[in-house]
């Protein structure tokens, strides 16, 4: 033990020379450096940080919806399902079809970094 310092409430702190030659500091609580300067050096090492713009390139920015599709008169129900990525979005009647309806979908964008994309598979 290199230092060794104790109070009458419990409170304990001592030092331990490390094989290495560092010193280790031990406390039964909290402490409360007040200059952190060396810290983030030991913890953040260059290259393992992410930067503003590879944050940014991470998350989901903004949402829309993208150009209507119409895939054609639908002799049935419509569609089981719009495609992967996809919603529907649109169904009106018409007369010109065996059951009176069309029905539209669009694609599902989201904006991630510096651009739209599509949402899709």
């Amino acid at each position: 033990t290199v230092i060794e310092l104790d109070d009458d409430q419990g409170w304990h702190f001592y030092s331990q020379r490390r094989q290495d030659g560092g010193i280790e500091l031990s406390v039964n609580g909290n402490i409360y450096p007040a200059n952190y300067s060396n810290f983030d050096a030991r913890y953040l090492t260059s290259g393992s940080v992410y930067t503003k713009g590879e944050s940014d390139n991470r998350y989901v920015q903004n949402i829309q919806r993208g150009a209507p599709v119409w895939p054609g008169k639908v002799d049935e129900y419509g569609p089981a399902e719009a495609p992967a990525g996809c919603f529907l979005t649109q169904a009106r009647h018409d007369p010109t079809t065996a059951y009176g309806v069309t029905f539209a979908y669009r694609p599902l964008q989201m904006w991630v970094g510096n651009g739209w994309r599509t949402i899709n598979g």
